[in-house]
């Protein structure tokens, strides 16, 4: 994924709120139209998509515009996190709030459980209508069978369990609330997008952020920006210590530190999910992205590498590098200090005293004066 430039991978795969409800999806789709006493109706799955669909729905029905509550918004809801494999708070905030309105449905007219089907009884001998009766929850009762068969209009579907039309349940009520595991796997719907926040988290901490990529830190006051990662401060505190990382002069290497820092991948801590967020894009409130970040590489442009080495310096309370002088002591530290880099070799007026010919603010660079570049 990527945000502002910078890429990371959401651990998605492993959320158990995705796996138990991919889990489900699977088990819905593998319950056939046939084996629930539909027909003209692939699977379970199918079934329970066009319960609530707009153009499905019939203009007398009792649920005539209801497509936008209940069981379909929150397949939608879910359906569009998979597709976009990405989780933000404010997906887990929805889902909280979709789990409590499909737990409204129950023994509403939007409970599968509780749809209405009328029932006409006939006398055998005469084949006169002799009475009704209401069944909730499916139509295909042995009464309904026999009277097919007997108008040779048999479609090789059996009657279904007598409490399915008795309104105890059916298969779309149990996939949804559970009851009975043949169409509930792991679990029913409702549960598995009740207990959201437990898997989570309520602000998602419990899903792992891996893989971040900060790209092309640049310009000015970085060091300020990447105060509050202890791991980074710590890194160029060792950096400043590291002849590897200076020539034998005092002066930087740039691009070798560079390198080796955009090579590195630092741990970030549960005190800096805000300092990391604030850098990173993946942002805060709503719409950010849920998970809990435990490590960072970043790329930097020169700049801000060597305001963060200058950070390191000045955090040691020290002026010299780790370069070593021939006759002892440290070349003192510098870095591209007419753009604004640091330089904290001798100036004219340390050397010589107010009687410094030339700048005295100048620096004494001139290998005549090397000895008093260091200490």
């Amino acid at each position: 994924m990527n945000v502002d430039g910078n890429t990371f991978t959401q651990d998605f795969e492993n959320l158990k709120f995705i796996q138990d409800y991919s889990k489900w999806k699977d088990n819905c789709q593998s319950v056939s139209g046939t084996s629930i006493g539909v027909k003209n109706i692939p699977t379970l799955w199918d079934f329970l998509v066009q319960h609530l669909i707009a153009d499905v729905i019939r203009e007398d029905s009792v649920n005539a515009g209801l497509d936008k509550v209940g069981l379909y918004p929150a397949l939608t809801a879910i359906e569009k996190i998979l597709d976009e494999e990405e989780l933000t708070i404010k997906d887990i905030a929805d889902i909280k709030i979709l789990a409590s309105e499909l737990n409204e449905i129950k023994d509403s007219s939007l409970d599968p459980s509780r749809i209405v089907f009328t029932e006409k009884i006939y006398d055998e001998d005469s084949g006169e209508e002799i009475e009704t009766k209401d069944l909730l929850g499916h139509y295909r009762t042995d009464t309904y069978v026999k009277r097919r068969k007997a108008a040779g209009k048999d479609d090789g579907i059996p009657a279904v369990d007598a409490g399915w039309y008795s309104g105890s349940g059916n298969p779309p009520y149990f996939a949804i609330f559970g009851g009975d595991d043949r169409y509930a796997k792991p679990k029913g719907l409702y549960e598995i997008m009740k207990d959201i926040s437990g898997v989570v988290g309520k602000q998602g901490e419990k899903i792992f952020i891996n893989d971040l990529e900060v790209v092309n830190l640049k310009g000015r006051n970085q060091s300020e920006t990447l105060a509050g990662l202890s791991a980074i401060e710590r890194y160029f505190d060792k950096a400043i210590t590291n002849e590897a990382f200076w020539n034998a002069g005092g002066k930087l290497l740039v691009k070798k530190l560079r390198d080796d820092f955009a090579a590195q991948s630092f741990k970030i801590t549960p005190r800096e999910q805000t300092a990391i967020r604030r850098i990173s894009g993946l942002g805060f409130g709503d719409k950010a992205i849920a998970g809990t970040i435990r490590e960072a590489k970043f790329t930097s442009s020169a700049t801000p590498i060597i305001d963060l080495v200058n950070a390191a310096l000045i955090r040691a309370d020290k002026k010299t590098s780790p370069s070593e002088h021939p006759d002892g002591g440290y070349y003192r530290a510098w870095q591209n200090a007419r753009r604004g880099g640091f330089d904290y070799r001798r100036t004219r007026r340390e050397v010589f005293g107010e009687d410094a010919k030339g700048n005295p603010d100048g620096k004494v660079i001139s290998k005549r004066w090397q000895e008093y570049l260091w200490r």
